[in-house]
């Protein structure tokens, strides 16, 4: 799946106001279409309340879900204001999802 049509996807579940940070086209792009798969069901869950969110510490009314691959060096998270809408989809290499993952308190 190109991460054109995965952008597309994704807003679809949750909303237009959704950006997509990090390397996520390159990332994407690079993934096996299983993966790419996983993530698409992840944001439904995400939306759905399936997973619980993490409460940012620095950040009021932030909350961070979480997606780590097994397998591979890639690291995902969606960021939601409490009660409201999703912000952002980081999508990126383990060493830029921990600097992410400080920088917004989760």
């Amino acid at each position: 799946m190109l991460h054109d049509k995965a952008k597309k996807a994704i807003r679809a579940i949750l909303g237009d106001h959704i950006s997509f940070e990090g390397h996520f086209d390159m990332v994407f792009g690079s993934l096996k279409e299983s993966r790419q798969k996983q993530i698409i069901t992840w944001v439904k869950k995400c939306k759905d309340g399936k997973h619980i969110a993490l409460s940012s510490d620095r950040i009021k009314d932030l909350l961070g879900f979480i997606l780590r691959f097994r397998d591979n060096n890639f690291r995902a998270i969606l960021t939601k204001k409490k009660n409201e809408y999703f912000i952002a989809l980081f999508l990126d290499k383990h060493k830029y999802y921990e600097n992410e993952r400080r920088k917004l308190g989760i």
